[in-house]
Formats: C-alpha cells, structure tokens, sequence
C-alpha cells in the first residue's frame, strides 16, 4: 500500500508540456489551430526574438466566455467533443484535451476573450498556477501571450535550436497553415518586421505566390483523383523548380496538415527522373477522408495520422501525380536560375487577380484518374532545325521560340533506358542462344551466392547461365536486346544485382537495371556527332515517354527564348 499515487494536476501538466511543447512552434501550432476551431477568419502571430521572449496569437473568432476560459486551462477540457462517438469522427484541428493547461505548465499565459456580445474577461496563468482573473474590453475573438517559455525547466530551453531555426520552423508552419486555409487572412511577425502575410480572398493561387513566388505559382498544375477511401486534389510545380528539402511538399489531410514520411516518400518517387537526385519538388496534396478513416491522435502534436488503408491512399497518389505529369513536358528555361534563387523573405507581399488565376491554363487543367479525364493541350515536343555542336557535348537547334540546347549524353540516356525497360518487360522467349558460350569469372565471394535461385532469376532475363568452375560460369544465352560486344558485362550487372539481393520487386529491378546500364553505355560528352546523328538522336528522343530529363533528373533540353537573345543585344527594350 501506499507505492501508487494519483500525480497532482500541475503536475500531469508538466508531463503533458513534455510531449506537446517541445519547440516554440509547437506552442504556435496549438494556439493557431484554436483560433482555426474558433472560426477565425483572421489570425496574427506576433513574435518577440522568434518567440523565445514572447508568442502572441491574436484572432477574431468566436471568443469565449468567463466560465470556459477557466475551463480552458483544465486538462482534457474541450468544446471539440463531447461524447465517444465524437472521438472516432473528430473535423476539429485541435484536439487532444491537454495544449493550453501543458503551455501554461511551461509558461506565462495571458488569455483575453471575449464572444460578439459579451463582456471581456482575462485569466493569466504562471508555471501551471492561476495568478489573476480580470475584465477587459470586449474586443471579440480571443487574444493569447504566452512569455517566460521553459524559465523554470532550463534544460528544455536548452535544447531549443538558434533563433533563425526556431523562425524558420514557424514560417514553414504559417505556410501550411495559410495553404490548408486560403480563406484567413494569416499574418506572422517577429520584432515589429512583417515575413509573412496573406489576404485571406480564397486564392490558392494568391497564396502559392507569397510562398514560392509568382513564376512557380504560374507553373503550378492541378491534378485530382479517388478511389472508395479517399478523394486527393492538388497542385505541383513544374519539377524543373525543386528544392532541397522535404518541406515543399506540402500534405493536407481533412483541412489538418501533417507529415507523414510514407505519403512523403510516395510523393518524391512519383517524380522519379523529374527531379535530380537529392532534389524534391513542390507538390501541394489534399486528402478527404471520412474521420472514421484515421485516427489523429497518435501524436501529442497531432503531426502524424494513422490511417486505414494506407497502401490504397499511397497507389491513388503515386498513379494519379504519374498520369498527370505524364501531360505536363518539361523544358528549362535558360534564365530559370535567377528565378530559383528568389527569397520568398525578401518578396513584397503578392496580389493575384482572379483574372490572372483564370489565364493561367496550366493552373485550371483537370485531371481525374476515375471518371472521364480533362485535359487542356499540353505543347509537344517542339520541332526545331539542326544547327551544330557546342563544346562536343551539347547539340544546337532553333525554332522561331529560340535557341535550343541538347544535352547529347543525357538525351541517349534517356532513349537507351526506356529502350531497355521496354525491351525488359517482353517475354523471355526473347532470345537468342550463343554458339559459342561466353565465360564469366566472378570473385569467390560473389560466386558463392549464385545459387539455384539466382539462376532461375537470370532464366526470366533470358540468361542461361550454368557453373564451370569454383568462380567461372558459361554464358549459354542472352536476351536479343543485349548489344554486341557487351554479353558478359551486362550478364555481371544483372548477376551483381540479384546476388545483392535486390530481387524484391521483379519491374523494380527492371528500372534499376535499365537506369544502370544506360549509364554506362551512352553516347558520351565530349564525341563529334555529325548531322544525320543528330536528327537520329532527336528522332529517338521524341517517341520516348519523358523526352525533357535524364534518368537524374537533369534537362535534357534548355531553351534561351528569342526575347532574351534581342535583349542581350539591345533590339528590345526590357
């Protein structure tokens, strides 16, 4: 008796902040999701030192009365539900029951509310404690200060990253939550200085805009789509603008933002050639679930969700990012580089009419993947004349748009890869036998994991293989789209990947082998190619099903547009 205790309430508060206050973001993230619950159509998060010295959250909600403002800093008291049929079908953003008492365990909390009608009232709290209740002005909406964040747990505040990252993590959450809800008027300011603002007028467009710039906003394409669970709709960026990080994909679920690396990981492979290696591009994802659906209180912050059926929602993405991006060709643009280096914190605030939206063609295309499928033209692969060769690497075009670049190796990439994954996927009938075997020696420790299986494996390639020696083995056969002269080196290739055990998924390998092999046996930089070459080489190009990148995301083509080349010569004025 007596071992077990029943902890005491600011107690349960300290533990409760040590999951859901981790950061200061997370303190803005709660407070913002309130005022989103409130019904506020305007919201402003003023910060002092990045919120290391102060957080305001300021809105025009619904506000609150004398008794639930006191009821607001008791643990799991809530207006988000009110029953356990509530809790299996939660639309609101903001509950777990226990943000604004874990903050005011933390902290110095000033709330002052007030409804359309009523008369203002103020509670402050300090590390867990009511300190004072007063009346205010009735201003409607509600009015948070949270200071002193982590002044009597020193080892929290610690650990806080430097001001900037701090920032920086509160910008990316005023653009999620400014994305989830174009229809408030979102503003964050840190030391009296405006970063981030928007109009509140219903334009994802607009705020597309204020976050990645205008040329991005224009590229963006809209692609929907939905299968028995679930319903997406989105937009994407034309992949030649990507970025660094994971953090321009945006995914929005049910009006809640959240991160969720395998929807994440989902999103990035649908772009797979698009983008370059260790590059993402900017995708913004919607998905509407019935709440029954998923549950999204697995995590203290409400970041993750778990969902029902997620490989369904996974294949829906992937299929219908791929069809729509299928349409959508990809052509860099020779001063693309200025363009991509725009700090969206030095960017004045961005006003887009609904006239400029609906010009925008790419932005208004439709693309469903059930039902029947609109698409408004895309242009094709554009027809140019030959002019010459460049530093033996890229080939020259013109047309009356411009002057075109062609990247020479990246171009035969492409067109041996898809010519490989194509040539791949044929039956296995496909081949033909050596008269004479070729010998393949392999290392010992490599021979040793050519076992009947692998053997087997190499049969669905077309290759016969049979041992002649501890290390040595026979070439007996090949497929018919090994080219002369590379039996043996391409049969290593294929050996290598099965016996490294890369056998998981049959088309999976397919793709990495084709990716490998084009690589290895492209038309080099650097080698002369002649006319006849040339147009052969764009010939090829043109039937592939990605003819604008490499199979790392780079361009194959660049365009300097015939408006640029009069500027640099002064025939136009800028």
């Amino acid at each position: 008796m007596g071992k077990i205790i029943q902890l005491e309430l600011k107690l349960q508060n300290m533990i409760a902040a040590g999951e859901v206050v981790e950061r200061i973001s997370n303190v803005v993230k709660e407070l913002v999701e309130n005022s989103l619950d409130a019904g506020a159509d305007k919201i402003d998060v003023i910060l002092e030192e990045s919120g290391m010295k102060k957080i305001s959250v300021i809105d025009n909600g619904s506000g609150m009365d004398k008794d639930d403002a006191l009821l607001a800093f008791m643990r799991h008291a809530t207006s988000k539900i009110k029953t356990e049929y509530d809790l299996f079908h939660i639309n609101s953003l903001g509950f777990r029951g226990e943000a604004l008492p874990s903050i005011a365990a933390v902290s110095r909390v000033e709330l002052a509310t007030a409804t359309k009608d009523g008369q203002g009232f103020q509670v402050i709290y300090q590390d867990g404690d009511l300190l004072e209740t007063n009346t205010v002005p009735p201003i409607k909406g509600t009015s948070v200060k949270v200071t002193r964040l982590f002044y009597h747990t020193p080892a929290r505040f610690k650990y806080l990253k430097s001001p900037q990252a701090e920032l920086a993590n509160i910008q990316d959450l005023a653009n999620k939550f400014a994305l989830s809800y174009p229809s408030v008027a979102f503003l964050l300011e840190n030391n009296g200085r405006t970063l981030f603002q928007t109009s509140g007028n219903d334009s994802l467009l607009d705020v597309f805009a204020k976050i990645y710039g205008l040329e991005v906003a224009k590229s963006m394409r809209y692609f929907s789509g939905k299968n028995r669970d679930y319903r997406i709709q989105g937009y994407f960026a034309n992949p030649i603008h990507n970025r660094s990080s994971k953090n321009y994909l945006t995914v929005i679920v049910n009006k809640r933002p959240i991160k969720d690396q395998h929807i994440l990981g989902t999103i990035s492979d649908s772009f797979d050639q698009l983008v370059p290696i260790h590059r993402f591009p900017i995708v913004y994802l919607e998905i509407d679930v019935d709440p029954q659906l998923i549950d999204v209180n697995v995590h203290p912050t409400k970041l993750e969700i778990k969902f029902s059926e997620v490989e369904s929602l996974a294949k829906l993405i992937f299929i219908t990012l791929q069809k729509a991006l299928e349409l959508a060709p990809v052509i860099q643009d020779a001063n693309f580089s200025k363009e991509n280096t725009l700090s969206q914190t030095k960017m004045d605030f961005i006003q887009v009419s609904k006239e400029e939206c609906d010009s925008i063609p790419n932005l208004n295309t439709l693309f469903e993947t059930s039902g029947e499928t609109y698409q408004a033209p895309f242009p094709v692969f554009p027809d140019f004349d030959y002019i010459g060769q460049y530093l033996g690497t890229y080939l020259l075009f013109q047309n009356e748009e411009g002057l075109y670049l062609l990247d020479q190796h990246a171009a035969a990439e492409r067109i041996r890869y898809e010519s490989y994954v194509e040539r791949m996927s044929r039956p296995t009938a496909d081949v033909y036998e050596l008269l004479v075997p070729m010998h393949l020696d392999l290392s010992n420790e490599q021979a040793l994991l050519v076992d009947e299986a692998i053997v087997q494996k190499l049969m669905g390639f077309g290759i016969k293989l049979s041992q002649k020696s501890a290390t040595g083995f026979l070439i007996n056969s090949v497929p018919s789209w090994f080219p002369k002269g590379y039996e043996v080196s391409y049969t290593e290739t294929i050996v290598s990947k099965f016996s490294a055990g890369q056998d998981i998924d049959k088309k999976m390998v397919r793709d990495e082998l084709a990716k490998l092999l084009s690589c290895k046996h492209s038309l080099k930089a650097n080698k002369y190619v002649n006319h006849a070459e040339a147009e052969s080489l764009v010939h090829n190009l043109r039937d592939c099903k990605n003819p604008y990148t490499c199979l790392h995301g780079r361009p194959i083509l660049v365009l300097i547009a015939i408006g640029d080349i009069e500027k640099w010569f002064k025939r136009i004025m800028s």
